[in-house]
């Protein structure tokens, strides 16, 4: 049986006429349909090193994140780059709204680098306490710990 490759790390096949090829997503259009790059070569090896090197060159990206920008900017580059793109249309609403008008709001002004455990209880703290937007008049202030997940 062959062995399964991790997420994120690509497909590597031998093709009919003996060369291997190595393909990697590196995106998604507006359809939510894969964007993908492919390498080939004449071995297996030489096509896991062409692969790697084609990752490391795309992976550059994250170049702007540094340990003292925002914890706001922070959330809103990693959803943006990394969680949107595969994520289906409802699913996308409702991350942008816990991200954007819960998580942002409270701890988007701290610096990653300042961002401490304790923050994040206190955060969570307070929104099981009176974190609800909308509707408290029909349910308590308060999200559910199943919302807050903490």
């Amino acid at each position: 049986m062959a062995k399964r490759r991790k997420s994120g790390e690509g497909l590597i096949r031998q093709r009919t006429d003996g060369r291997w090829e190595g393909r990697v997503v590196v995106g998604y259009d507006e359809k939510n349909l894969p964007i993908t790059k492919k390498v080939t070569a004449k071995s297996k090896h030489e096509c896991v090193a062409k692969l790697d090197a084609l990752k490391e060159s795309l992976g550059k990206s994250t170049e702007k994140i540094s340990a003292d920008m925002l914890f706001g900017e922070w959330m809103d580059f990693w959803y943006q780059t990394y969680s949107k793109p595969g994520l289906r249309p409802s699913t996308q609403e409702g991350y942008e709204n816990h991200i954007y008008k819960h998580i942002i709001p409270a701890l988007g002004k701290i610096r990653l680098n300042k961002l401490t455990p304790s923050d994040l209880e206190l955060f969570y703290a307070k929104l099981k306490k009176g974190g609800r937007i909308r509707r408290t008049e029909i349910y308590d202030e308060g999200l559910s710990d199943r919302t807050v997940r903490a």
